[in-house]
């Protein structure tokens, strides 16, 4: 059992040969040409990632950034003590940066968008989980940098790493004077590369990839030492941050707890919370009968657990009288329903009010069909009657009137006493509408000129 578990989990087996190790690595450290094109394309769409706010544009520069290479190069040459390689990765990662850094802060310089969003805030503070992941990362990039066929481990460590974030937020600072993000970006960094190439030290002695031929112990030890230099001072204030974040999600938790024992209290209500991360003090603003000094001792005893000592709760009675709960929500709940009940029957007023203007031009309609046809019984010469609303304005006049015009095509035309007898009897049947009768010639018929004539007629 234990044989096949060490066969399972051996690198061995399906790893590339040291030469093809070895020059694939080197390769990574190549400054001209498409590295540098691509790693300003990345630096400028990580960039705009962060300025809008947006992480699947960031995950996407990190999938094409360049600069995992270099760091692989860096951790297997001491790994190897080849130190030549060494001071070539160490070059081109320093070139790498420059570029990054100049590309990114001449971005965000001419960029209208000069607020920091939370994916830029998310880089100024590291912790011990970003040592975790960059280490972590830099293992699976250099075991997938020594396996025969193709990987998408590396990608994915790039991704994991989150190499080129760091410089895009160093960059901001740089362009908007904000000092604090530059050291807190370049931190984070730092914590990234030398935990990557901490990872490719330790794999490339685990996988026993050949020493250079010139590798002196001397210069060996020394490595060592500036390693463990290296960990600690990096390592160390994450860890103080790290600490400080774990106590403030717990003191938070803690306040969360207390929060809700207040509101289930039955004769107060709780107005307003406030909580001080920094103080360890929470706040509460109350309203209705004082708690017992038994249940505020309480209380504070929940939200000192957990080692806040210091931590310290405020109550604050805004009234003393007696709160009967139930009655307020009762009446708050009264008056919602006649707010809904008062805007439902405003708005079934207005309906209301809809259909019977409605219904009224339907009759108004009707009356009006009713009466063309007793006039045109009346008078069998009348052919057509047309009936519209419309606006009368005299000359001189400054207002204008509603008119009820009347159009009456016959043949043979009325005469003015027949015309003037239907507008007094529509202004009677019609009281309420200003009547004018107007007589409209029904057309002339055209004259039709024979062939003769249209001959004689002399050409235009």
């Amino acid at each position: 059992m234990l044989a096949q578990l060490k066969s399972l989990f051996d690198l061995r087996h399906d790893q590339d040969d040291s030469e093809a190790i070895d020059t694939s690595i080197r390769a990574g450290t190549r400054i001209g040409g498409t590295n540098l094109w691509v790693l300003i394309f990345a630096i400028l769409i990580a960039s705009v990632g962060l300025n809008v706010n947006s992480t699947a544009v960031v995950i996407g520069a990190m999938l094409i950034s360049p600069l995992m290479g270099p760091l692989l190069a860096l951790g297997y040459g001491a790994g190897i003590s080849d130190y030549r390689l060494i001071r070539t990765a160490s070059r081109s990662l320093a070139i790498f940066v420059a570029l990054s850094l100049i590309t990114s802060s001449v971005y965000f310089f001419i960029s209208p968008l000069s607020q920091a969003q939370t994916e830029l805030m998310a880089r100024t503070s590291p912790t011990l989980w970003d040592v975790l992941i960059a280490f972590f990362g830099g293992c699976a990039g250099i075991v997938a940098q020594t396996r025969k066929a193709g990987s998408t481990i590396i990608p994915g460590a790039a991704i994991a790493t989150a190499l080129m974030p760091p410089l895009c937020t160093a960059g901001y600072g740089i362009a908007t004077g904000n000092w604090e993000f530059v050291v807190g970006a370049a931190y984070l960094f730092l914590i990234n590369a030398f935990f990557i190439m901490l990872a490719t030290y330790i794999f490339v002695k685990l996988l026993r990839l050949p020493e250079h031929e010139e590798s002196d112990p001397r210069l060996q030890r020394r490595a060592h030492v500036l390693i463990v230099l290296g960990v600690l001072a990096l390592a160390m204030p994450s860890a103080y941050l790290a600490y400080g974040l774990v106590r403030d999600q717990i003191f938070l938790a803690a306040s969360k707890d207390v929060g809700r024992a207040l509101e289930r209290q039955p004769n107060s209500i709780v107005l307003r919370k406030d909580v001080a991360l920094g103080a360890r003090q929470m706040s509460v603003t109350l309203s209705g009968e004082r708690l017992p000094d038994a249940l505020q001792a309480q209380l504070q005893q929940r939200l000192q657990a957990n080692g806040f000592r210091q931590a310290k709760l405020v109550l604050r009675h805004v009234g003393a009288d007696k709160v009967d709960v139930a009655l307020i929500r009762e009446q708050l709940r009264t008056e919602l329903l006649a707010n809904v009940d008062g805007k439902v029957q405003e708005r079934n007023g207005a309906l209301d009010e809809l259909h019977l203007q409605l219904s009224k031009l339907e009759q108004d309609k009707a009356d009006r069909s009713k009466i063309i046809r007793e006039v045109m019984a009346q008078y069998p010469s009348i052919g057509r009657i047309a009936i519209a609303d419309g606006v009368r304005l005299a000359r001189g006049d400054t207002a204008t009137g509603e008119v009820m015009v009347v159009t009456i095509k016959a043949l043979p035309l009325l005469s003015e006493v027949e015309v003037q007898r239907i507008e007094a009897g529509l202004s009677v049947r019609l009281p309420n509408h200003p009547v004018e009768v107007v007589q409209s010639a029904p057309p002339r018929p055209q004259k039709r000129t024979s062939a003769r004539s249209r001959k004689s007629q002399p050409a235009a």
